[in-house]
């Protein structure tokens, strides 16, 4: 088959440029659908990355002596979308949520061990060109979008890192490398595998321990006394009347609502021992001393800032405040401030606004 000529290249570009917007709202709520399906149905992924294709990307696939395109719609990676997961296991969850809620139009696997060599360790990607089902291009805002694909990209956090280091030292074809030093990188690429299977291992034991201890609070026992870990303190956040009460009055005073993070928690877990609490009895009495300056520093902020709009704060907002009200009596004061100013209070707040008057609390 002849190569494209000149005429044919350039009027897929014009036709192209006309569209490029449309194809940049296709990218746009791609996105959204995709993170509405994963927020119902699959795991938690650590991204969500876009991207419409450039113009001169676009020529040069073009004008590739083995391209026989001579329409726009022949192109399918005009729209890339890129999930990158936690956990290597996650990215089968994911492929299984494009699959049901997108239409299929072509599946690859690329296996970095095969292209490597055959026996040894390397990484998979999947890449699957989707369109909208046909329930879906019947709502008036997708009709537009008929006949769009995308190619949607699934990695985990550590095969992302593989790859990306890979372009980024240059390896794209191992004929180009001596032998010596493409061992090198299949060396690191069996480490890095090794990486996200014990990863997938530790969580398997981790979560399950988690679940059982949430999902059965009636019958276990914290002692009071007994140092607290992640799910003990994630119970305590939830389950104490104290942590509710104040919660509730931050949120009221915010004009919001609480939802629960477990980032957030991890992080208060941290600030709790460098404040050297590290017993539920000891976190409660401390709140209980602190609960009016929880809420004053609550109330300092809202009046500073009455005209903003909250999305949420985090379950377990009033500890934090408890710890910034310890915090400022301590003789570290500025070393544990500067270490709690990295925790999130929630999607849209921040503490430099009335960093000020926390020695008044």
């Amino acid at each position: 088959m002849e190569p494209v000529d000149d005429i044919t290249i350039e009027k897929i570009l014009e036709r192209y440029d006309e569209s490029r917007t449309i194809y940049a709202d296709f990218m746009a709520r791609q996105i959204t659908l995709l993170e509405e399906f994963l927020k119902e149905h699959g795991p938690e992924v650590h991204s969500i990355q876009g991207r419409v294709k450039e113009r001169d990307s676009l020529r040069r696939k073009l004008v590739h002596p083995d391209s026989h395109i001579t329409r726009l719609e022949q192109v399918t990676d005009l729209v890339g979308i890129r999930i990158i997961t936690y956990f290597e296991d996650e990215v089968d969850q994911v492929a299984e949520v494009i699959r049901k809620e997108f239409k299929i139009i072509d599946a690859v696997i690329v296996d970095r061990g095969e292209l490597l060599d055959p026996e040894r360790f390397g990484y998979r990607s999947r890449y699957y060109n989707v369109g909208l089902l046909d329930d879906r291009l019947r709502l008036i805002e997708y009709k537009r979008f008929k006949d769009f694909q995308a190619e949607i990209q699934v990695r985990s956090v550590l095969q992302h890192a593989w790859a990306e280091l890979e372009t980024k030292l240059g390896y794209t074809s191992r004929e180009t490398f001596p032998k010596e030093r493409r061992r090198h990188f299949s060396r690191v690429a069996a480490l890095l595998e090794l990486g996200d299977s014990e990863l997938n291992g530790i969580k398997q034991f981790i979560r399950p321990y988690q679940m059982a201890r949430r999902t059965e609070p009636d019958q276990r026992t914290i002692k009071p006394q007994e140092t607290f870990d992640q799910v003990a303190l994630t119970d305590f956040l939830q389950g104490n009347s104290l942590v509710k009460d104040l919660d509730a009055r931050l949120a009221t005073i915010f004009r919001t609502d609480t939802v629960f993070s477990e980032a957030f928690v991890l992080q208060l877990a941290e600030n709790l021992g460098q404040l050297g609490i590290r017993h539920l009895t000891a976190l409660e009495n401390e709140l209980r001393s602190h609960r009016q300056a929880v809420l004053g520093i609550g109330k300092q902020f809202s009046q500073r800032d009455a005209q903003k709009d909250y999305a949420s704060l985090w379950q377990g907002i009033s500890v934090l405040m408890m710890c910034y009200a310890l915090a400022t009596t301590s003789e570290k004061a500025d070393q544990l401030l500067t270490h709690l100013d990295k925790t999130a209070f929630g999607t849209l707040l921040e503490r430099d606004m009335f960093g000020d008057d926390l020695e008044r609390w």
